[in-house]
Order: structure tokens, then C-alpha cells, then sequence
């Protein structure tokens, strides 16, 4: 049993097999191979693995002349080597033990996925020398069950996804930290595109351009059978910003510089809110909010700078804020949010939520032109504080998007509107207006460029640019979520989870 565990936990990345760990290896007279699909690596029937680029051409261990028909280790392994000393001495000949995996059964067929308990069972055997295969002068056998687990180390930066979709118009991306485009795809696609792995056809199945990235084909890795993080991950306290003086209700805003009129109290204002049960907006009071108007072509425009203090959202209430939004429209203005004691997370609500009360030629997405700003701030400071683990963008949407046509539950950049942000839109949008630039992360379901360049960074600006990942682990406690991270991962049966079975037969 340790002698397979050694081989399959290799700690030399060029050595290690753990992919093994998520593939069955049992004997099934119904199945190809007989069963025992670790032997159907790298042949023309070579098993999926959810990770599609998976490199597997390391393949099985040799196993003694490499004989035809021998596979390690479903048949007889040797215990110890030719001029080994014998168990027993008898005067008779000698004695040689062997072992071989009689079945292994994968945590997905022990009901789980790729993390879970798996299924070993191994068989000795002690037999002289040269006696035929078929005598033996003792067997056993030996069933346990261990515990295998997938992550992604949070110390390995280059394996984490810093830009993930299941839909990818991917553009010019540029990226400038280490860091994987994470790309989810369907089981009829695996095939075709794992045939494309590191190369440059890779890039353009996802509408990319590679002229600004070294070696881009190199971070794509798509996956299969996957899902995106939860909402939960971005979690503490789970405080709600409520609306005032009413500590049971929740507080809904619209922002927007263009359109002025929502229905309710708040005509010709920037910042509005509403109670998440009303569809009245009214103007809020003692907020920080500056507003300079300008005639432009025969209409007035309005150039606003609101602060959100940290004592005006979450009032009384302590950890993470979570802050709801119908709708950010800004052209021209700037929203600063003070973040450096708590982290925030910005909610963006949609229409099927029944949530949304504004026309309904209004979109519930976030748009920001170039000359817009949403950053985090420390206290009191003018100043982006650029900590996108503490300013965290996500949208409630309850189905996907109709990949780029849905307006609805959509973030649309341009320039350094949003320099520093942690973007989780599991069922939106992430689309480009113009070229952009973003110091963070962004899980979406669907990127789309529309041919405009992204400039992502996800270090942090500290010194030896640590990785942003290792930043949010700390900041929402990952560890105590039990996070298994998102990205390229590793694959380790790490202990065991019930009593062996032991049986001499």
C-alpha cells in the first residue's frame, strides 16, 4: 500500500501521479481495459480528466523487463529485488513475496467528486520461486479507505485562476502576474480541445490575441465539471448595510450621473436608496456628496464625488459590509469607499429578483467610463487604496447570462474606472467598453472583450509583489471555509478515513 501511495504522492512535480487518485483502476469485465483505466494513459483512449491539459505522459512506473501484458500495479509486483536474501532459508527454494492492486475506487464512484474517501485494496502474495503464477503458499488481502484531497496551493501563485469564465471572448488579454485564464468547458468540447493544449489554437477557440502575453497558450487551462466558487467565500460577519433606523431592513442604492429621475424623492440626485421591500427612492442624508453641474451641448451634466464613510454603511454593526446596489451608472464621477478596517462587498441586485424598481429601460449592471472612478479607500484619505481583496464586486443573479448579449447582472470597465477590485459574478457579465486596466481577479461566467485590451494584475503593490491570494485567504478566513482554492490543483491522498480490512485467504 505505501509503495503505490509513494509513487502516486510524489513530491517532485515531475514525478508526481496524484491525477491517479481521481480515476478509477477495478477490475470490470464490462468496461474497456477490463476495468483498470490507470492503463489507458496516453493511448488513443486515454480516460477525460476534469482538468483537460492535464499532463499525464509521465504515464505508469515500469514494472520489472516491461514485459507484454505486465502493468504496474495491477499485476504481481516484486517486494524486494533478484539476489535479494530469501524470507526463509528451508533447503527447499527460495521464497518471494509480491503485491498488486486488486481495485481502487476513485472518491466519484465512492459518492463524491475529487476530494472524498477512495477505496484501496491490495493483495499479497508469497509463492517459490519459479512455482507457476496460479501456486501460492499464502495470500491476503488488505482494503482501506483514505482520504483524497484537490487543492490549489495558496503559495503557488502561477496555479490559481486570476481571470475564469465559462464563456471567453478573451481579446488582447495582457497579463501581468503570474496566473492562470481558468476556462470552463463542456464534456462534448474536451476532447477537441485538449488536442490544442499549449499551443496557439488554444487562444484563438477563446477569441483571444496573443501579442501582448509571452506564452499565452501556456496559461490557459481549461476545465471541465467544475464549479465556481460560492458567495459564501466572500463571508464573516455577513452584515447587510440596513437603511436608517431601521436595523431590520436592508438599504438598496442606485448611483448614476446620467439619469436623474427614479421614481420616489431623490429627482436630479447622483445617489439614491430605497428600503429592499419599496420601489421609492429617497435622498439620503449626512453622506458625503459633492456635486458640480455644467451645461454641455444644451444639457445639464453633473460631476459627482461620494464617499462612503465607513460609519454611513453597516452602521453599528461590525465585520464584513455587504452593500446592495439596483443599478451604478457613472460617466464622469467618482464613488470612494472606505474599506481598510473591513473589507466590503458590493452586491449588484437584477430584475428577476423582483428586487429592482426602476424603469424598465434601465439595466441592473455597473457601467463606468473611462473617466469614472470606484475604488476603496482608508479613512479619511482621497486616495485608492489599492486592496482588491477588501473591495469585492458580485452579482445575486439567479440564472446565467445569455453569454455577452445580457445586459443585466454585467459589469462593463473602461481605463482605470475600477483600478482595484475582487470580481465574483458567478452567473454575469465582465465586458470591456474600451482598453482597461484592473489590479485584481475576476470570476465571471462570462468575459467578453469585444476586442478592447484587458491589463490584469493580480499582485499586490507591497514589497516582493506578493501574491493577491494570499491577501484574501487572510483577510476571509479561507481556511476556516474549508476553500480548496480555484485553479490548476494538486491531488494527494493524504490520510485515512475508516478501519482497514485485513484477510488471509
Amino acid at each position: 500500500m505505501n509503495r503505490i501511495l509513494g509513487e502516486l504522492n510524489n513530491p517532485n512535480p515531475d514525478q508526481n501521479r496524484g491525477f491517479l487518485f481521481t480515476l478509477d483502476n477495478r477490475e470490470n469485465l464490462n468496461e474497456a481495459n477490463n476495468g483498470f483505466h490507470w492503463e489507458r494513459l496516453n493511448s488513443n483512449q486515454s480516460p477525460h480528466f476534469s482538468e483537460v491539459c492535464l499532463d499525464t505522459s509521465i504515464g505508469l512506473p515500469k514494472q520489472g523487463q516491461g514485459q507484454s501484458g505486465e502493468s504496474w500495479p495491477t499485476t504481481e509486483v516484486a517486494l524486494e529485488g533478484a539476489d535479494d536474501p530469501s524470507l526463509r532459508e528451508d533447503g527447499i527454494s527460495k521464497i518471494e513475496t509480491f503485491y498488486r492492486l486488486r481495485g481502487y475506487s476513485s472518491p466519484g464512484t465512492s459518492g463524491s467528486t475529487d476530494n472524498g474517501e477512495a477505496k484501496f485494496i491490495i493483495e499479497g502474495i508469497v509463492r517459490r520461486k519459479d512455482a507457476p503464477p496460479g501456486s501460492y503458499l499464502a495470500r491476503s488481502r488488505l482494503e482501506r479507505s483514505l482520504y483524497i484531497q484537490s487543492w490549489v496551493d495558496v503559495n503557488r501563485s502561477n496555479d490559481w485562476a486570476i481571470l475564469a469564465a465559462h464563456h471567453m471572448e478573451l481579446g488582447p488579454i495582457e497579463l501581468d502576474s503570474p496566473g492562470q485564464i481558468l476556462w470552463h468547458i463542456s464534456e462534448d468540447k474536451a476532447r477537441a480541445i485538449a488536442s490544442q493544449c499549449n499551443q496557439s489554437a488554444i487562444v484563438k477557440q477563446m477569441k483571444g490575441i496573443d501579442s501582448y502575453t509571452a506564452n499565452l497558450a501556456s496559461r490557459v487551462w481549461p476545465v471541465m465539471n467544475q464549479k465556481q466558487p460560492a458567495a459564501g467565500l466572500f463571508k464573516i460577519n455577513g452584515s447587510k448595510d440596513n437603511y436608517p433606523g431601521e436595523p431590520s431592513t436592508t438599504r438598496v442604492w442606485r448611483v448614476d450621473d446620467d439619469q436623474y429621475n427614479p421614481s420616489g424623492r431623490c429627482w436630479w440626485r447622483v445617489l439614491c436608496q430605497r428600503k429592499s421591500q419599496s420601489g421609492a427612492y429617497s435622498t439620503p442624508v449626512n453622506i458625503d456628496s459633492r456635486r458640480r453641474w455644467r451645461r454641455v451641448n444644451g444639457q445639464w451634466q453633473t460631476t459627482a464625488t461620494i464617499r462612503l464613510r465607513e460609519k454611513d454603511i453597516c452602521t453599528g454593526k461590525s465585520g464584513d459590509c455587504h452593500v446592495y446596489f439596483d443599478r451604478i451608472n457613472l460617466s464622469r464621477s467618482r464613488l470612494l469607499i472606505e474599506n481598510s478596517t473591513r473589507p466590503v462587498v458590493l452586491h449588484l441586485l437584477g430584475p428577476q429578483q423582483g428586487q429592482f424598481s426602476g424603469t424598465n429601460s434601465e439595466n441592473a449592471s455597473i457601467t463606468l467610463g473611462r473617466r469614472a472612478l470606484i475604488c476603496g479607500v482608508n479613512t479619511n484619505s482621497n486616495t485608492c487604496n489599492q486592496q482588491p481583496e477588501r473591495l469585492v464586486i458580485m452579482t445575486d443573479a439567479p440564472q446565467d447570462p445569455a453569454q455577452c448579449a445580457d445586459q443585466n447582472n454585467r459589469i462593463n470597465l473602461a481605463g482605470s474606472s475600477l483600478p482595484a477590485a475582487w470580481i465574483l459574478m458567478r452567473q454575469g457579465t465582465v465586458a470591456l467598453q474600451e482598453d482597461a486596466q484592473l489590479q485584481g481577479v475576476i470570476w465571471s461566467h462570462s468575459y467578453c472583450s469585444n476586442g478592447h485590451r484587458l491589463s490584469l494584475n493580480a499582485q499586490t503593490n507591497g514589497a516582493g509583489s506578493a501574491s493577491l491570494v494570499k491577501q484574501a485567504s487572510t483577510v476571509w478566513d479561507w481556511a476556516k471555509k474549508g476553500f480548496s482554492g480555484y485553479g490548476r490543483r494538486i491531488t494527494r491522498g493524504i490520510r485515512g478515513t475508516g478501519l482497514d480490512q485485513f484477510q488471509r485467504f
